[in-house]
């Protein structure tokens, strides 16, 4: 795996830069295990995609608690959790299931 070599004292902006690249590539990698485990077929069970998303959601908060997050860094990994499965949903079901 290759990975990105700052030049000239430019290593904050090749990190933020990688970091953001990382993520962009996990929330690909996430919708598309999301469209996985959910049935997206016309007979979709609407309900068991909500229980993958709760416990999504459970454990984010759990893993924050775990790793002793300040209260503004928890609430910022769950409203990202938050709107990337609110996100996954709507678009998975676009019919309003």
């Amino acid at each position: 795996m290759s990975q990105i070599k700052p030049r000239d004292g430019q290593q904050e902006t090749v990190a933020i830069a990688d970091l953001e690249a990382r993520v962009v590539v996990l929330e690909i990698v996430s919708m598309t295990a999301l469209a996985l485990a959910m049935d997206t077929t016309d007979n979709a069970d609407v309900e068991y995609a909500r229980s993958i998303t709760s416990l999504i959601m459970e454990t984010v908060q759990q893993r924050c608690g775990e790793m002793n997050m300040p209260a503004e860094a928890r609430l910022t990994a769950c409203s990202y959790a938050d709107e990337l499965l609110s996100t996954a949903l709507q678009s998975l079901y676009p019919k309003g299931h």
